[in-house]
């Protein structure tokens, strides 16, 4: 109740920021949820976004989300395509194969999984 009082005695135009956001897989899907915190925030306005890599990907997913629906289509708009691209790499032959589990290692380069993948 107290946070919806907050966004009532907003009056004043949206502060306007400029956004650049950095690239790399995970970087991006934790980028992802600040960008829908921001989202959240009728006084913060997004006047210019630009990005590298999977920030990039956010940046035109939250410009094309937030043309069609405002800041609540960006959100949505994000929140699709990551739940997308997370559906999509439970298929990547770049991922821990069983072994890899069992002995708890992360790193690609002990992994068999992508090599056994380029065998098939």
């Amino acid at each position: 109740m107290a946070n919806d009082a907050v966004k009532a005695a907003i009056t004043h135009d949206p502060i306007l920021v400029d956004l650049a956001l950095q690239g790399g897989g995970s970087h991006g899907a934790f980028t992802w949820g600040v960008l829908d915190r921001l989202l959240e925030e009728p006084w913060l306005g997004i006047d210019g976004i630009s990005g590298t890599s999977a920030g990039a990907m956010n940046a035109a997913v939250l410009v094309d989300g937030h043309a069609k629906g405002g800041a609540a289509g960006a959100r949505e708009a994000l929140e699709n395509f990551w739940r997308r691209v997370s559906e999509a790499a439970r298929f990547s032959p770049l991922r821990r194969g069983p072994l890899d589990v069992i002995l708890g290692r992360w790193t690609l380069p002990l992994s068999m999984s992508p090599w056994i993948s380029c065998l098939a």
